[in-house]
């Protein structure tokens, strides 16, 4: 588990803390949608390799998703969610839905 997440003692920033990142909030959601390949990910979001890989390498680190690769002929790697990673999917969508009012009616993002 990455260290980041061990220190902190409030189980909120724990979750802000695993969240913070480019796109982190968004790759999960790509990966609970099917989006498993690393190139099927680069394209739907629209992110660089190595920003993306940077992301996917902290997510695995702290147990959100988990990286396999397959034997095949190229070499595939594809990325699953793990319990954890399932269980941070409902914050996440909780916290999509609290942003989409809150654009709403302060348009000021």
């Amino acid at each position: 588990m990455k260290k980041t997440a061990v220190v902190v003692d409030c189980p909120i920033d724990t979750t802000i803390n695993i969240l913070k990142g480019k796109c982190k909030a968004s790759i999960i959601l790509k990966i609970r949608e099917g989006v498993t390949r690393f190139g099927l990910l680069k394209k739907e979001i629209a992110i660089g390799d190595k920003l993306l890989a940077i992301q996917l390498k902290e997510l695995e680190e702290d147990c959100i998703i988990l990286k396999e690769k397959q034997n095949n002929n190229p070499l595939q790697t594809t990325y699953s969610l793990t319990t954890d990673g399932i269980d941070l999917c409902e914050v996440v969508l909780q916290m999509r839905k609290w942003g989409n009012g809150y654009k709403i009616f302060n348009r000021t993002v």
